[in-house]
């Protein structure tokens, strides 16, 4: 179930940044950072997961690789249809409902269900988190038009 859920997420992923590169490379740049933020911790959680649930080294790579591949799959797909702003609007809808999706009914549970000895602590860092999430999110949209190489 995890590497299902991870490769209809990857594929969201691709579908975003093909979007977001087919609107300019800065947009597509800004966008892959952000994937880039939020896909690290989450394959180095799905496998540990895999590790944890008994899984070798090799198969539980193996896996992993082979979720990450369908981001690959939503790119080309997605910079194969978005050739008008139209088209990059409902791929950015659909890639935004995925990951709204996966963030409220996948992650979100399962940060309340965390139990621990110091609850205010392990919400606070939590909120947090998710808030600097949101905030580096803010400026990559803000000043993506001034990124320059």
């Amino acid at each position: 179930m995890i590497t299902i859920g991870d490769g209809i997420h990857n594929f969201a992923d691709g579908l975003a940044i093909g979007a977001a590169f087919s609107m300019s490379w800065r947009s597509g740049l800004a966008t892959s950072v952000a994937v880039l933020c939020h896909e690290l911790p989450h394959e180095l959680g799905d496998f540990a997961i895999l590790l944890h649930s008994g899984l070798s080294v090799q198969k539980a790579l193996l896996l992993n690789m082979g979720s990450a591949v369908t981001s690959f799959i939503g790119l080309y797909i997605s910079l194969s249809v978005a050739t008008d702003l139209a088209t990059q609007q409902w791929i950015g809808a659909v890639a935004a409902g995925l990951f709204l999706y996966v963030g409220l009914a996948d992650m979100l549970p399962t940060l309340v269900h965390v139990g621990s000895k110091r609850p205010w602590q392990k919400f606070l860092l939590q909120n947090a988190g998710i808030l600097i999430g949101w905030i580096i999110l803010l400026l990559l949209s803000l000043y993506e038009d001034e990124i320059s190489f």
